[in-house]
């Protein structure tokens, strides 16, 4: 099984960086074996206090993927542009979940609106979590920390868990991520580590890096370098494999039997990163 993930790509053209985002599906065109689905990490878009506009931005952007990868599954990570930063009610949220209604996910958490769910395929299990619900911004908490608790220990051979705000920053995004509330964070984290995630993929910061985080060797993937600005801030260095990358690149994940291959593949199309996790 073969997937790309990117995050960020928003920018000053209705809401998108149409250059560097369409840069990056036709270098996924260009790969083969294809890829059979793609995750977007948050921040697809500029977003708008009109609703009119936010909702044009989210169907242009989706409608750009579907012209690179024509009936391909899209799972979309809502981050903090795609509901004006910091949203009071639900509103934006139903905008997304109406762009992206014909995405049927296995299972979703009613009340967050079709943005906190699983999708099943084969015996991978893919998580997205919302990091930017109203009355929980930088959190996992209440229904959605419960929720995830309990999908998380099911048993799958792989278990994928993508959301827009880091839950450890390398310093772009330090103090606003996850870890403006480190109580909440940890809580979080340890069933992360309990249920035996294996790997945990972000936007929000706009760079690539890549740590193992201390006490748990879980790999955090941040992949935000999809069109907006660029930043190379580094600040926390705890367990960091690879330092934040300021370059526009996207993921090619690859699972095969007991191996997890990710690479980090940049605009140009050199490979920035690659490892793999041996499952056996």
């Amino acid at each position: 099984m073969r997937f790309i993930v990117f995050g960020d790509s928003k920018g000053k053209t209705h809401g998108i960086n149409y250059k560097v985002l369409n840069n990056i599906l036709y270098r996924t065109c260009k790969l083969s074996p294809q890829p059979e689905f793609i995750v977007v990490c948050g921040d697809s878009i500029a977003g708008s206090t009109n609703e009119d506009i936010l909702r044009s931005q989210l169907k242009n952007f989706k409608n750009i993927l579907n012209k690179y990868h024509p009936n391909k599954p899209i799972l979309p990570v809502i981050g903090n542009h795609e509901v004006n930063i910091t949203p009071h009610d639900n509103k934006f949220e139903l905008i997304f979940k109406e762009v992206y209604n014909d995405f049927t996910p296995t299972e979703y958490l009613d009340e967050y609106n079709k943005t906190v769910y699983y999708l099943d395929l084969n015996n991978t299990r893919l998580i997205v979590l919302n990091t930017f619900h109203y009355n929980e911004i930088h959190k996992i908490t209440n229904n959605q920390l419960k929720w995830f608790e309990k999908i998380s220990a099911e048993e799958k051979s792989n278990k994928f868990l993508f959301l827009h705000s880091p839950a450890f920053p390398t310093g772009a995004h330090l103090g606003h991520c996850l870890d403006l509330y480190p109580k909440f964070r940890d809580k979080f984290w340890s069933i992360v580590e309990k249920n035996h995630i294996d790997i945990v993929i972000s936007g929000h910061e706009h760079n690539y890096s890549r740590r193992i985080i201390p006490h748990s060797n879980i790999p955090q993937i941040i992949s935000g370098g999809a069109g907006e600005k660029l930043r190379n801030k580094f600040k926390d260095k705890k367990g960091v494999i690879v330092p934040p990358i300021d370059k526009f690149h996207f993921l090619v994940v690859d699972i095969n039997d007991k191996l997890i291959e990710i690479s980090a593949i940049s605009t140009k199309g050199s490979i920035l990163d690659t490892f793999t996790i041996d499952k056996k």
